[in-house]
């Protein structure tokens, strides 16, 4: 079964991820995203697209749970 991430290690999987590249700014050139997306991202003040996702190697999943 493949895991699920929450919101907060997404963004530090983001976080991570530019650190390894050097920047924010070379790890979205290289992903061919704008960096100020990136940095929107990261700050939670956008949520992390399809082409952020594709980049970490994730796609976004609808989870349901019983309501008790």
């Amino acid at each position: 079964m493949a895991l699920i991430y929450r919101l907060d290690q997404v963004l530090a999987m983001i976080r991570e991820e530019c650190a390894q590249a050097g920047s924010q700014y070379q790890w979205a050139t290289k992903h061919k995203l704008s960096p100020a997306y990136v940095s929107d991202v990261i700050k939670g003040r956008r949520n992390p697209g399809p082409a952020v996702l594709k980049a970490l190697k994730l796609e976004a999943v609808t989870q349901y749970r019983e309501v008790r």
